[in-house]
């Protein structure tokens, strides 16, 4: 495969009343090898947009990091930098780009809550209006392009639309995530198994452990870990229980797993702690 193949069609005439609105400049399809790269620092002559049909890419649209999958819609703006390229670990990116430009753009992506937005990523209803698109501007008749022009309006209401359903799904794991910690945090002297926290969130045990790792950063074990040994140096600095009875509290019944899983996470075993930090 060649590094970048590509057909286009440029926009036959873009006239000042077209301009001064909403007008595509052009269209194209890609196909691009593992090597292919673009980078413009400062920017374009007009606006863009890329929607991926397969593949992947990794991409810096004004400052922001992405990577694009299938469904993803990438926007650029003309007067920010940004650069992108066929992710080497996928080794083949295709997809379809449409130049646009007009006055009318800058208040239509603030009409639909994307003045800021770089990717908007599961966009998987913008295909079949992005090949209608196509079609239109590829017959060249004014009537078409004009439809195509109302067909990349409908693009933007569909990106804010997707938008809104990740913020939903992020919203419902952030709370599936919060019920697992708040158990962990009120029930820290239980046994906090992989099974009942993923009952907690109302998730399975699989899906809770990934999501867990991917919003907090630790696993779900981990986490417990963290949060008892952190209880356990606070119960241990007030001076009020022994030892044993620090460890009981925060879940470990054990003596020796309480002191073991203290002085791997501290460095020191927890009378060591005791007699350092008590008042």
């Amino acid at each position: 495969m060649k590094t970048f193949q590509t057909f286009f069609v440029r926009y036959p005439s873009l006239r000042p009343d077209d301009a001064a609105r909403l007008a595509i400049v052009s269209v194209g399809h890609f196909v691009a090898g593992p090597d292919f790269e673009l980078a413009r620092s400062r920017g374009h002559t007009v606006e863009h947009l890329i929607y991926t049909i397969r593949g992947a890419a990794l991409g810096d649209i004004a400052g922001k990091h992405s990577r694009a999958t299938a469904g993803s819609l990438w926007l650029t703006r003309k007067d920010r930098g940004y650069g992108y390229g066929t992710d080497p670990g996928a080794g083949l990116w295709e997809g379809r780009w449409i130049e646009y430009d007009g006055a009318w753009v800058r208040s239509l992506w603030s009409a639909t809550s994307l003045s800021e937005v770089t990717h908007v990523p599961g966009c998987f209803e913008a295909a079949p209006v992005v090949e209608d698109l196509f079609s239109r501007v590829k017959s060249g008749r004014a009537p078409e392009l004009h439809d195509a022009a109302a067909l990349l309006w409908r693009l933007f209401a569909l990106a804010e639309g997707a938008l809104a359903g990740v913020q939903m799904r992020s919203d419902t794991t952030r709370a599936a995530i919060g019920r697992a910690q708040r158990l962990i945090r009120e029930r820290l002297n239980e046994s906090l198994v992989l099974e009942r926290l993923a009952e907690a969130a109302g998730l399975s045990p699989f899906h809770f452990s990934r999501l867990f790792h991917r919003h907090t950063g630790f696993t779900p074990a981990a986490y417990v870990r963290a949060v008892r040994v952190s209880k356990a140096q606070e119960l241990l600095r007030s001076g009020e229980l022994s030892v044993k009875q620090v460890g009981y509290a925060v879940g470990y019944p054990s003596p020796q797993h309480f002191s073991a899983v203290f002085k791997r996470s501290t460095g020191m075993s927890p009378r060591a702690f005791l007699k350092q930090h008590a008042p």
